[in-house]
């Protein structure tokens, strides 16, 4: 995703709701949190966010942090289910965005 593509989006508050590891052999760290739109409540990991892709968004996004912590949550005003931690979405390298523009064509 470029700047190009980010949907225009709002943040709001948003609240951890689980911190723990995605399994012992790997030790990353799991996090899922909750956040309102126009009175509907959404619940989403990590790894379910527009920049998922970006380990080191996902390191910062739960360093630190306990359950109930509030968090700032960013997402589309289009579809509130696509969202991510942090203030905006971070932008892929050029290399990943390359990569997934030939995988349609049979290239990955």
């Amino acid at each position: 995703m470029s700047a190009d593509d980010v949907p225009v989006g709002q943040v709001i508050r948003g609240y951890v709701t689980f911190l723990g590891s995605e399994g012992p052999w790997i030790g990353a760290r799991f996090m899922s949190f909750s956040y309102s739109v126009n009175g509907k409540r959404y619940h989403r990991s990590l790894n379910e966010t527009i920049d998922a892709w970006s380990t080191e968004t996902l390191k910062k996004a739960s360093y630190g942090l306990k359950v109930g912590d509030p968090v700032s949550v960013w997402c589309s005003l289009s579809d509130p289910h696509v969202c991510c931690i942090g203030e905006q979405p971070a932008e892929k390298p050029a290399l990943l965005r390359l990569l997934e523009s030939l995988a349609p064509f049979g290239f990955l």
